[in-house]
């Protein structure tokens, strides 16, 4: 599944973070255009942003559950954090952080033909288990329900947001993604953007010797230039992209001009493609290794968890002893209970053929499904199932799509269950698909249509 989360624009217009200077106490941070945020412990900075949009993206996976359970190391490896004590320490402070974060939008709130007035909270409650440090995390359900409702919203790839290294490039990238919803320029007064970016602020004397803080536009065109250069940067990584599986639409670069004058700047949207080509064409195909040309032996290979040398010879025997379908079940009840010694437990299971049990459950549940499907088939199902978060049975009982396979086959889940399923292709295809979106907005669901 794309590391993919869905949000309301007005959460990206005006700030929801801060910079490291505002983040060591208290603070009451208002716009005069009506927003005001309230940070009663500390602001959150541009780390504490990057958890609560990883939690966000996990309780969508989850159908907007506001009630999550993490381990501290998931966390933290998701957001690309190493795991160490400073950086444990700092996730529990991040969430005492949101805690006590609040913001208020005095008729500002866009939500689609007008401006209404309202508040949200973040997260209600977190609290860590001493027993084995793992996290359970309420969300606010009214500010879930709103992303969830949403009509004045955008995708956003968690992926390419965390690859931005500067904090002015993340909330630089956060003004863009609202102001380009809709049109590809946009101007703006250079202070006023300073302000929505949360840049430093400098010491003035006033005239009546009274001490006041201000932007320069300055600070800001520097700020900007560098977020932009950084920006851009990575619009151009052709081989990062293809690796986040970005989407070449949303990818673009972007220009500004200056008027200095008048102190402000203007932003101009850039489609970048010459890139789309690039993007879309898929990486030649491996020259297959001479030792495991059988390609059922090679189906078995691309199904495990971790790639060496030991694991082939490991699967080859095995393959060579039980066969196909024993190997395959094995290697799929390893990869949903593996322990962290991945390797033996995979060889246990292969031993004692622990994966009985499950594949008797599987075979109660799907019916058996010997059609093949020629390479179009399977080649639309994987687009079609990349881009699904949902897929329902004819039976009407609906599972999350957690994996899909070079195949097509397809790991499914369903919290009713313990074990985790495989769809073959043939059994997937018959099989509708559904994307979280809005109500007003539905997306087209159902089958890969057919080749003509």
């Amino acid at each position: 599944m794309k590391s993919v989360l869905k949000q309301d624009l007005n959460f990206l217009e005006y700030p929801m973070w801060f910079q490291v200077s505002h983040a060591n106490a208290p603070m009451v941070w208002s716009h005069p255009q009506g927003y005001t945020y309230r940070a009663a412990y500390r602001a959150p900075d541009q780390l504490d942003m990057l958890f609560l949009m990883y939690i966000l993206m996990r309780s969508q996976q989850e159908n907007y559950s506001p009630r999550l359970e993490f381990s501290r190391y998931e966390i933290l490896k998701g957001c690309g954090c190493p795991v160490n004590p400073q950086y444990l320490s700092r996730l529990e402070d991040s969430l005492k952080r949101w805690l006590h974060v609040s913001i208020e939008f005095s008729e500002r709130f866009y939500e689609g033909q007008k401006n209404s007035s309202t508040g949200f909270r973040l997260i209600e409650n977190y609290r860590l288990r001493e027993k084995d440090k793992r996290i359970e995390i309420r969300l606010s359900e009214p500010w879930l329900t709103q992303i969830q409702q949403s009509v004045y919203f955008k995708y956003l790839d968690f992926n390419y947001y965390k690859a931005l290294r500067r904090p002015v490039s993340r909330r630089l990238f956060e003004i863009l993604t609202r102001m380009f919803k809709n049109q590809n320029q946009f101007k703006i007064p250079l202070v006023e953007l300073g302000s929505l970016l949360t840049l430093y602020t400098r010491r003035k004397i006033a005239k009546g010797g009274q001490e006041e803080r201000v932007i320069y536009p300055s600070d800001v065109l520097t700020a900007v230039k560098s977020a932009l250069q950084e920006l851009n940067k990575l619009s151009n990584h052709i081989g990062l992209l293809r690796e986040m599986g970005m989407d070449p639409r949303e990818i673009y670069a972007v220009t500004y001009e200056v008027n200095n004058s008048r102190k402000t700047i203007e932003f101009t949207r850039i489609s970048l493609t010459h890139l789309f080509d690039e993007l879309v064409q898929l990486p030649p195909p491996e020259s297959p290794d001479t030792g495991f040309a059988d390609p059922l032996l090679q189906e078995l290979l691309s199904y495990l968890k971790r790639q060496s040398k030991p694991l082939q010879e490991l699967i080859t025997q095995a393959y060579q002893r039980f066969g196909f379908e024993y190997v395959k079940w094995n290697i799929f009840y390893a990869n949903r209970n593996g322990a962290q010694n991945y390797s033996n437990y995979l060889k246990l299971c292969l031993q004692h053929n622990w994966a009985q049990e499950f594949r008797e459950e599987y075979e109660r549940m799907f019916e058996a499904d010997e059609q093949s499907l020629d390479t179009h088939k399977i080649a639309a199902l994987i687009k079609v199932a990349e881009q699904a978060d949902y897929l329902t049975l004819s039976d009407g009982q609906k599972f999350r799509i957690k994996r899909v396979f070079p195949n097509g086959a397809l790991e499914i889940a369903n919290r009713q269950y313990k074990m985790d399923f495989i769809l073959s292709p043939a059994q997937a295809y018959a099989c509708r698909f559904e994307r979280d979106l809005p109500q007003s907005a539905p997306r087209r669901r159902g089958r890969p249509r057919k080749n003509p």
